[in-house]
């Protein structure tokens, strides 16, 4: 339903008030800020229609109105303007990120960083992943005689790694024939096709010597179904206890984050979106009620995306932190891509 243009200026400026102070927004304030010339008694009765359609509520018995998520809907998809992240923000977003890390989770882990701290939310990154991420590279690096790590890399330039223990010396020898063996069966290999039987009849195959280097392979199996499914990084998780309205769930919505399924659902988007927002109700999980998931998709190539976002009150300046999360998610697409190549 189309608001008339005197009750859209109404309710734009009860939102921005009320998140600037928190406050509930009184009929006085109203007449004094809006631009054209309005009695304290039309201003109430618009705000009393306001409330009566759902867009505002009455917390107290004053006068006061908040907006509810009805209304922050309604300010979002019809009134805010476009705007973009300002030039101070940019500059501590970009050099904060050191992009020699080399590894798409610690960049990530990089960039939630600044965006927590440029928003004063918690932030939440979704690793890059697709049914269609290949294995590119993998190494082995001896950390003692019978000891090694098995570091593994895929084409959306996530690195994970698993410690092997063998029973055997690890010699020359032995590497190579992992590196051989890996070669020939995994690199290059999408990673829908790492299945166990697979694993099996690799190590068959190679007849008296899959004892001695079962654990090199087996790692190297683990740490490539990791590296290509979500993964999930959380940054500021303690900002949901710092807000009022998110205190009380707010031990909830950490416990939740934690959850790496949970957080994957909850930071699903749609790839082709440029930000998606859900406001308070509009939330699947009860925790997230009185909260708003601000997030955006990320692309890595042709295939393999993420997604990240912020997590705030439903009373989050919106017009500074929607432009904010849009830009991030540009930079972090362009930055793994740079990273890929």
């Amino acid at each position: 339903m189309e608001l008339s243009e005197r009750k859209e200026k109404i309710l734009s400026a009860i939102i921005e008030r009320f998140i600037t102070t928190g406050e509930p927004v009184g009929s006085k304030f109203l007449v004094e800020v809006l631009s054209f010339p309005v009695s304290s008694a039309t201003v109430r009765n618009e705000m009393a229609y306001l409330s009566d359609m759902g867009y505002l509520s009455q917390p107290h018995t004053s006068a006061g109105r908040i907006p509810s998520d009805k209304g922050y809907r309604y300010y979002i998809d019809k009134l805010l303007m476009n705007f973009s992240p300002s030039d101070a923000d940019i500059f501590r977003i970009l050099s904060a990120i050191d992009r020699t890390d080399g590894d798409a989770v610690g960049v990530l882990t990089q960039i939630c960083s600044v965006l927590s701290a440029v928003t004063g939310l918690t932030a939440v990154a979704v690793t890059p992943h697709s049914e269609s991420s290949v294995i590119t590279g993998t190494q082995v690096i001896p950390l003692s005689i019978k000891t090694a790590m098995v570091v593994v890399k895929t084409t959306a330039g996530v690195t994970k790694s698993r410690i092997a223990k063998l029973d055997c010396d690890i010699d020359f020898e032995l590497i190579e024939l992992f590196r051989n063996v890996t070669a020939a069966n995994f690199i290059g290999t999408l990673s829908s096709e790492f299945t166990t039987a697979k694993l099996q009849s690799t190590l068959a195959n190679l007849g008296e010597k899959s004892l001695d280097i079962m654990p090199l392979i087996v790692s190297f199996f683990e740490a490539a179904l990791e590296a290509s499914g979500a993964d999930v990084i959380v940054s500021g998780q303690e900002a949901v206890l710092s807000f009022e309205e998110l205190a009380p769930s707010g031990l909830e919505i950490i416990g939740l984050l934690r959850n790496r399924d949970a957080a994957v659902s909850l930071m699903d988007t749609d790839k082709d979106s440029p930000v998606e927002l859900q406001i308070g109700t509009e939330n699947e999980f009860s925790c997230l009620r009185r909260a708003a998931v601000i997030k955006a998709p990320y692309s890595v190539g042709e295939e393999a995306y993420g997604s990240i976002g912020v997590i705030g009150p439903t009373k989050t300046d919106y017009s500074r932190v929607l432009p904010l999360v849009k830009y991030i998610s540009e930079i972090t697409g362009v930055i793994l891509a740079e990273m890929t190549d």
